[in-house]
């Protein structure tokens, strides 16, 4: 009910991130952090017909409730009171607690919507629907599709909501009977927010593209949030029976608003020592990456270079913003396990044995195992192990071949092979930008995979030209990649 749900197209799995609350239509990102489910609309294209007839039904659906179960005499106080308390706390947005490796969301735009139709009956649902309209002209005022929709939607949710509650409530006055007439409140609630979910998200996608079971498994696990709001609702109603109504809405809107803003201003306190805590741990990584570097003059700044390649081909791959820090991680740490290679055989300037080339070939493994303790290299951990693979199999350590290949690995193999060509070496000059490029496209389905050569393809000539012609970067320039 009070958040805006957002299905975060993730390529690997595929998986809706969601938190309790209303569920409202906008524009999916892919990174993103899981405080909205929407529907994953390109502002750039007109939405399909499909979702224009959802859209459609669902206000006529609105409208249709409106009139049948609005009726007067109407107490606009309490009713204004109901419009400014849910603006104000929607505005404040769901405030999200991290717990363990996950995170537990607060609602109080849920929370106050809930209290208010329990407490004032559906007419209250359209006072509920016009806050939320007017927050959602604030922040979005060109976007009249999906304004109008997480309108409609807003009333029919809250309107079930307040209906449900009524028919049971009105059986009895006994404790139990109320109380469970909040808990199928709350679950009036979410069954038509998910319902309207699924239907405007299978319109959008389609058959094939909407996942059915990642939906259900996101749908069930906020069921617990919406019967505790109905409870809560149930709170706020019998706190009117001393207080009276104005009374019960401001018990109703003020706890909620002084744990928000504790709450956030706690969490921005965490999230800036959070922040200056990855800037040490990346700084620390750049180093590192520094004296891999050293070891070899021939290849200095080959880490800096590969990291702004992979992102390059990562930005027009869509990864999101936590997969590009991860691909960074990889692409500066890549070669740490050259540091168990001995240097006899690492700094030979002649070829070398098989026997030599078969110690050399170890080194994926031996970054892989240097890093396997630091919990937050566990993704980037991926391209050090395979950074080596080859599209067809036939790389190394492993030999996987295909999609068995991490996607940031195919990605970074790109990258550093790239730079390989275009780089001097005592025994060879470096390629033409040009040649390269050939090499890289006559590699497709063989060394690389095609999908990640079209991605580096859309590079230009000129950023390529610029990354290679720059010796190194100043560590704080290198920061602001991760950025």
């Amino acid at each position: 009910m009070a958040s805006r749900l957002r299905v975060a197209p993730s390529r690997a799995r595929g998986r809706p991130d969601s938190v309790p609350g209303l569920t409202s239509m906008d524009r999916a990102a892919s990174a993103a952090g899981p405080e909205k489910l929407t529907v994953s609309q390109n502002s750039s294209r007109r939405p399909s017909g499909a979702v224009v007839v959802v859209v459609a039904l669902v206000c006529l659906a609105a409208a249709g409730t409106a009139a049948l179960l609005v009726r007067p005499p109407f107490n606009f106080v309490d009713l204004a009171l109901v419009v400014v308390f849910v603006a104000v706390l929607d505005l404040r947005g769901p405030v999200a607690i991290p717990v363990g490796r996950g995170r537990v969301t607060f609602s109080g735009t849920a929370y106050a919507g809930i209290g208010a139709v329990f407490l004032l009956g559906p007419t209250a649902a359209v006072a509920v629907a016009a806050a939320l309209v007017s927050t959602d002209v604030w922040r979005r005022p060109r976007h009249l599709l999906k304004t109008t929709f997480n309108t409609a939607m807003s009333l029919l949710i809250f309107s079930a909501a307040a209906t449900a509650y009524g028919v049971v409530a009105a059986k009895s006055s006994a404790v139990p009977v109320v109380v469970a007439a909040g808990v199928i409140g709350g679950l009036a609630g979410w069954l038509t927010n998910h319902a309207l979910v699924a239907a405007v998200l299978s319109a959008e996608q389609g058959r094939s593209g909407f996942r059915i079971k990642p939906f259900l498994h996101q749908v069930v696990g906020v069921l617990p949030y919406y019967l505790g709001y109905g409870l809560t609702g149930v709170g706020i109603v019998a706190a009117s029976s001393r207080l009276g109504d104005p009374g019960a809405l401001v018990v109703l809107a003020a706890p909620v608003t002084i744990v928000q803003i504790a709450t956030t201003r706690w969490m921005k306190e965490q999230a800036a020592r959070l922040a200056d805590a990855e800037s040490a741990f990346n700084a620390t990584l750049i180093s590192l990456s520094k004296a891999i570097d050293l070891r070899d003059k021939d290849t200095e700044g080959h880490c800096r270079r590969v990291v702004e390649y992979s992102l390059l081909m990562g930005r027009n791959l869509k990864f999101s913003q936590e997969e590009m820090v991860r691909l960074s991680h990889g692409a500066l740490l890549h070669d740490i396990g050259k540091i168990g290679v001995p240097d006899a055989i690492l700094m030979k300037p002649g070829p070398l044995t098989d026997e030599e080339w078969a110690i050399m070939r170890t080194h994926p493994e031996l970054g892989f195992q240097m890093v396997s303790d630091v919990r937050q290299l566990e993704r980037a951990r991926e391209i050090i192990l395979n950074h080596h693979e080859r599209f067809d199999g036939k790389g190394y350590p492993r030999g996987l071949r295909g999609d068995a290949i991490p996607l940031s690995a195919r990605v970074f193999s790109i990258a550093d092979s790239f730079d390989a060509m275009i780089s001097d070496r005592p025994y060879r000059k470096g390629m033409p930008l040009d040649a390269a490029r050939a090499e890289v496209r006559r590699c497709a389905g063989t060394q690389f995979d095609p999908v990640c050569v079209a991605a580096f393809d859309q590079i230009p000539d000129g950023q390529l030209r610029r990354i290679t012609e720059e010796r190194e970067h100043p560590t704080e320039e290198l920061l602001s990649l991760f950025t």
